[in-house]
């Protein structure tokens, strides 16, 4: 009996193993490590997806890609009417080759799930960090936010973040779910077209958060000469957008066109050009069409001050300077129901812009008694009340009309627009002031002590007969340097009025997102520095620069007329 049991045993063992090996094969979602060699993942059909790796070589239709190379790539191509997916999951990847760190190609989709946080870095001038050239949609998406993903991708010089290379174009790029996208470049987009390519149909949705930023592009849409159209915003997305030089926030990038895009949904947005461009729209010297902000949206933009000697500066929404005339500020906001825009000083920073906003919340939060159940408004409260609700608070803000009839003060850093069309010329206000903070209030306070000291010291010398120390000083000039503290208050200006009265002048550095600018406040200056105050008593280094002109790094003070 016994026999015959271990006899069935065995055979019911061997006819299993044969059903097995008969079966298809169910493919699984494998780990692959970078650091081990090249990664190509290859969709060819619904059920089939080869990755690859070396001697390594498998069907799998979820594969995860984790750890650390200098030296290796990931190619991901799909086959027209398929979709390749892909998981990064802390996976950080810098290149240099001749190739991108990771790039799309193919005829169809491709999907990007984000799990846990990755970088993605090309130091190639014509690749961006992920390089899209697959022809269908490029999606990157945190689909369940457990454990939640995000990605940093870092273009080469002339190539996006995330987008074309080096003279290429992008299109058809989608990040949603609950994915956290940082991308910059510095003359390509941070999200879409490389140096001279366009950026178009880019979609950020759902409950993506986006950081894009370049120096010379748009943060989102064109490279460097390149256009950005069919961008839309929505859902409950977050985005954060900037340029440096002359490209829009979200649009075109230097000298590049903006059309076609629009914001909607609960979506917030910060949008900022430093120099020349429009916050949203074209870049210098570009053209926009079609910008439509609707809804429950919530738009915080600055345009670009210029920095030639005309100083015309972008719109906030709409076109960048042209020639020598500033940006026409034109947005269609007939659809903007609890919304607002709020519109800040020409060449505010998407930094200063987000200390505005915690600084008016804090303030704010601080007004409210613990006990009485008030909630902070909304900006839809805001836009909806004007005028009825609590006090201004950093930063000031009032109502715009369609009519224009309350629109701000000259000196009044920001401006609130809701409800209806609205088309004017944006001249700009007079003063780019960081929110006042703690690292804020000991800095100035130093700059201050600085001051005396430099003033005490030199009358000292004069009095006691030190001529040369004296006449040194004199030479020599102020030196201040402002960081990224570019505001400057009532006394601070004050103290350096009495500088320049005493014939002496003072050269002043500051940066503005790797930047570095210099001016000089003259001895003896025609403009008394505190005419430049506003109302609040504050002045920035941009007013400055505007008024007293901007000067090279190896100018003395000596050097100047």
């Amino acid at each position: 009996m016994m026999k015959r049991k271990m006899g069935k045993i065995a055979l019911s063992t061997t006819l299993s193993t044969l059903m097995m090996l008969t079966m298809p094969i169910t493919a699984l979602a494998g780990e692959w490590d970078i650091a081990v060699g090249d990664i190509a993942v290859n969709r060819t059909s619904e059920t089939e997806q080869n990755v690859s790796q070396g001697d390594r070589s498998e069907n799998d239709t979820n594969p995860t890609i984790t750890g650390s190379s200098t030296e290796h790539t990931v190619t991901i191509t799909a086959a027209t009417g398929t979709t390749a997916t892909v998981t990064l999951e802390d996976v950080h990847i810098e290149s240099s080759s001749d190739n991108a760190p990771v790039s799309t190609h193919g005829g169809g989709n491709v999907t990007i799930e984000l799990d846990g946080n990755s970088t993605i870095t090309s130091y190639s001038n014509n690749y961006a960090g992920i390089q899209k050239e697959n022809s269908e949609n490029l999606t990157i998406t945190d689909s369940d936010g457990t454990p939640s993903g995000s990605i940093a991708a870092t273009g080469g010089r002339k190539a996006a973040g995330i987008g074309s290379g080096n003279e290429e174009d992008a299109s058809s790029i989608t990040i949603t779910g609950n994915a956290n996208v940082t991308a910059s470049s510095f003359i390509g987009a941070g999200i879409g077209g490389g140096y001279k390519g366009s950026g178009s149909y880019i979609t950020i949705s759902e409950n993506a958060t986006v950081t894009a930023s370049s120096d010379s592009g748009a943060g989102i849409g064109g490279g460097y000469a390149g256009n950005g159209s069919n961008i839309t915003i929505t859902g409950d997305a977050n985005v954060t957008a900037s340029s440096v030089i002359y490209g829009a926030g979200i649009g075109g990038g230097d000298s590049g066109n903006g059309s076609n895009i629009t914001i909607s949904g609960n979506a917030t947005i910060i949008a900022s050009s430093i120099e020349g461009g429009a916050g949203i729209g074209s870049g210098e010297s570009g053209a926009w069409s079609n910008i439509t902000i609707s809804e429950n949206a919530t738009v915080h933009v600055a345009g670009g001050l210029s920095s030639d000697e005309y100083f015309f500066n972008g719109a906030a929404i709409g076109n960048g300077a042209y020639g020598r005339s500033n940006g026409s500020e034109v947005v269609d906001t007939s659809n903007l129901t609890t919304g607002s825009i709020t519109i800040y000083d020409p060449g505010t920073t998407v930094d200063e812009i987000i200390a505005y906003i915690e600084q008016s919340q804090s303030q704010y939060d601080g007004q409210q008694d613990p006990d009485s159940g008030q909630q902070p408004p909304d900006d839809s409260q805001q836009s909806q009340a004007g005028s009825q609700q609590n006090p201004p608070i950093v930063p000031p803000v009032v109502n715009i009309t369609e009519d224009n009839e309350n629109a701000a003060p000259e000196a009044i850093p920001t401006r609130t627009r809701s409800g209806g069309s609205h088309s004017s010329n944006n001249n700009g206000a007079t003063v780019n002031t960081p929110a006042p903070n703690i690292d804020y209030a000991l800095f100035v306070a130093a700059l201050n002590t600085q001051i005396e000291d430099y003033i005490k010291q030199l009358y000292e010398a004069i009095n006691s007969g030190d001529s040369d120390k004296a006449n040194a000083m004199i030479k020599e000039g102020l030196q201040l340097n402002l960081g990224n503290f570019v505001g400057l208050n009532s006394k601070t200006i004050a103290l350096l009025e009495e500088v320049s009265k005493a014939g002496i002048a003072t050269t002043i550095d500051f940066t503005y997102k790797n930047i570095d600018y210099r001016t000089l406040i003259p001895a003896n200056a025609e403009i008394a520095p505190t005419s430049l105050l506003n109302k609040d008593g504050y002045c920035g280094a941009l007013k400055l620069m505007k008024e007293y002109g901007r000067i090279e790094e190896n100018n003395s003070p000596s050097d100047i007329g």
